[in-house]
């Protein structure tokens, strides 16, 4: 009976340490770390950029603010119903952001959001959170409709405006 246990022990040691070995030895294998995932473009719907010209003086919970409306065909309720909706903004050909963002210049603090009032109706509102309320540049918006259950899968940041054009093929 003893030479059984010496035989199991030493069994189970060797294979340990063959494997401890091999774990250490650098084996690899070829993982990619700059993998894209490739979204077919069939089942996600974008806009164009659409420029955001004619601005109305609002005010928001008392806050200053300015508004200005979007039309696009393809924000109806069914499509709003089973998509997830994600605006994206450029101001004065600089980076882009997801709506909605602040941006904090000093001594002036600007939230930008949006709403959805009624069907291919976008509106954009930068409320004025902390100093004074003053237009921005050039403005412009893109919308990215995309599915539901796509939407729940997704393996990249979207609000990396880049990473998103990449995976979905969007030009500008």
């Amino acid at each position: 009976m003893k030479p059984f246990y010496f035989f199991g022990i030493s069994s189970i040691t060797l294979v340990f340490l063959i494997g401890w070995m091999l774990n250490c030895s650098g084996i690899s294998s070829s993982f990619t770390t700059d993998f894209t995932p490739n979204y077919s473009n069939t089942t996600i719907i974008s806009s164009d950029w659409i420029s955001a010209n004619q601005w109305v003086s609002t005010n928001v919970f008392g806050m200053p603010a300015r508004s200005c409306e979007l039309y696009h065909k393809n924000l109806t309720n069914s499509l709003l119903d089973n998509n997830q909706l994600y605006v994206y903004s450029q101001i004065d050909n600089s980076s882009v952001h997801v709506i909605p963002y602040t941006i904090n210049d000093g001594s002036t603090e600007l939230r930008y959001d949006y709403t959805i009032p009624k069907a291919s109706t976008l509106r954009i509102v930068a409320i004025g959170l902390k100093g004074t309320l003053r237009p921005a540049g050039t403005q412009k918006y893109r919308c990215l409709l995309v599915p539901n259950d796509l939407a729940k899968k997704l393996s990249i940041n979207m609000d990396d405006y880049e990473a998103v054009k990449t995976a979905f093929k969007l030009e500008d």
